[in-house]
């Protein structure tokens, strides 16, 4: 079952490294069977006792929960376990505990262990949209410290009621520490889950805590889900805050996987789309996306070079190579993202401006929101001045109900161009929300753009080449010698440098060679409108 997240509140948070005693000193929880409960379930890198948090007390509900009975261990009282609502600005006491009214069973007496329980607070009238709190009710006798009958506990028969929030326990002895009831762990073996282990006798009784223990998945604490940066390289560096025993922790939300061309880090070494065989022939990777490549002094506008990878650069920037997270901008290295704003929705990734949700799958009850699945608006609290919108994230107050068209966005309560105030990558302009790359027609006249110099490919049709002259003259530069580079003079037409050196036995072949390439770059583009980009 796919649950959404639950995010704890509380005021304040408690360290790992100090352990938690009652009031009478002792420290808790007593005893090893915590500790053998764990490590059969596989959690031996738990400490019952070094890792034990007695906070959160208060919580911020999913839309729907899930917690699942572990065990009730050897209590004989059949304890019930629910939720209530937390009531703002009321200072937990002994004695004025939440309303019977609003005490809401969620595991009843009956429940055995390894059963799993939903609490969905989606259109709950129950629920009042705010936090929330949980208790666990005995049928613990208040005289005899005993029960009878069944033991089953309800909130009809008499007991003790025991809260998340240690103010309201009816064992409270209103100084600090008083009686505690409730210990949490975050397990080391399931990502985002935690076991709540309760003590059900009143003043503590033998402080085992394995009377009732649950477990509850996908929770985080209080700013959990918000990004964060961990120690790992590339993608793996991107990380979400988590509880860890009571503290929030930055845990990477992203492993290491196959390279891609996509301006990241995939594999996490270090390198940003690293490797030549990430787009299809006669591609390269280019800043994030797979671009045809240049051909020597073909393919690049002027002022730009042709690199040896293929691709069309500053010619300041030709000998210039810098580090992952940079590029080069007028023979410097600067931040890959440095001077660019992107577009409202989009956000700078390797020097592109990119959607970060753009194949990030959530579940039902999650949004995605900067490339993070959080819990959808409408079951968590909003920040102060938004309020939930219908796609499930917190915008802007004046903009929950505002639906804009492709291309535009809501400031203020009304729709403006997404591209308003945008300053997109080199290459790129700003059309309809989105930064893309220039596109400009054979010729070199970029759309409301200065007109550049053709440089665009010559045709190698028949009427190029008279009859009488079927190599135009042409002639293969004999003071050449490296097989690299041929260079070739045309009687009537343009002379074009298209490399080093070539030996005059070889001339015919490297000429042959060269035809081969523009006849295949013509047959690409010359069925349509030529076009080039921008690099």
């Amino acid at each position: 079952m796919r649950v959404a997240s639950l995010f704890l509140t509380s005021l304040l948070l408690s360290s790992s490294a100090l352990a938690i005693n009652q009031p009478n000193g002792a420290q808790i929880p007593v005893g090893n069977q915590l500790q053998e409960l764990f490590n059969a379930r596989g959690e031996t890198a738990i400490r019952v006792r070094e890792d034990a948090a007695i906070v959160p007390e208060r919580f911020v509900p999913g839309c729907n929960l899930t917690f699942t009975l572990i065990t009730r261990g050897n209590a004989a009282f059949r304890n019930v376990f629910g939720w209530y609502n937390v009531r703002p600005g009321v200072t937990p006491s002994r004695s004025n505990p939440p309303p019977g009214s609003d005490l809401h069973i969620l595991i009843p007496c009956t429940a055995m262990p390894g059963e799993r329980f939903s609490l969905n607070l989606r259109g709950n009238p129950q629920y009042l949209g705010g936090e929330i709190g949980f208790f666990l009710r005995t049928p613990e006798d208040m005289t005899s410290g005993r029960c009878s009958g069944d033991c089953c506990a309800s909130l009809a028969r008499g007991g003790w009621s025991f809260f998340s929030e240690r103010g309201y326990n009816p064992d409270n002895s209103g100084a600090d520490p008083s009686y505690i009831h409730l210990l949490t762990y975050d397990s080391r073996v399931r990502p985002r889950s935690f076991y709540f282990a309760w003590e059900d006798l009143y003043s503590g009784g033998d402080n085992n805590f394995t009377d009732f223990i649950a477990q509850v998945d996908e929770i985080v604490c209080t700013g959990g889900g918000a990004s964060c940066m961990t120690s790992m390289q590339g993608a793996c560096g991107a990380g979400t805050f988590q509880c860890r025993a009571g503290a929030l922790v930055c845990v990477g939300a992203v492993t290491a996987s196959a390279e891609r061309c996509d301006g990241v880090d995939n594999d996490c070494n270090g390198m940003v789309d690293e490797g030549d065989a990430l787009c299809g022939a006669m591609q390269v990777c280019d800043r994030g996306r797979c671009v045809d490549r240049c051909l020597s002094e073909l393919g690049c506008f002027p002022g730009l070079r042709c690199t040896d990878r293929g691709t069309c650069v500053e010619a300041a920037c030709e000998t210039v190579t810098c580090g992952a997270s940079q590029r080069c901008e007028g023979g410097r290295c600067v931040g890959a993202c440095e001077g660019i704003t992107c577009p409202a929705g989009s956000l700078c990734r390797g020097g592109r401006c990119v959607d970060a949700c753009a194949g990030v799958s959530c579940d039902s009850d999650q949004a995605c929101v900067d490339g993070v699945c959080v819990p959808r608006c409408e079951c968590r609290r909003c920040a102060d001045g938004q309020a939930c919108g219908p796609d499930g994230r917190c915008r802007a107050t004046a903009c929950a109900t505002v639906s804009c068209g492709v291309g535009t966005t809501c400031v203020e309560g009304r729709c403006v161009d997404a591209c308003e105030g945008a300053r997109c990558p080199t290459g790129e302009r700003c059309e309809m929300g989105r930064c893309m790359t220039v596109m400009v027609p054979d010729g070199g006249v970029p759309r409301d753009a200065t007109p550049l110099a053709d440089v665009g490919f010559f045709d190698l049709g028949a009427r190029d080449v008279p009859p009488e002259e079927p190599d135009a003259g042409a002639k293969i530069d004999a003071a050449t010698d490296d097989g690299l580079v041929a260079v070739y003079e045309q009687k009537d037409g343009c002379g074009c440098r298209v490399g080093g050196k070539a030996a005059s036995g070889r001339g015919p072949a490297l000429l042959a060679g060269l035809l081969a390439a523009l006849a295949w770059r013509r047959q690409r583009f010359g069925a349509k409108r030529s076009r080039r980009r921008f690099p």
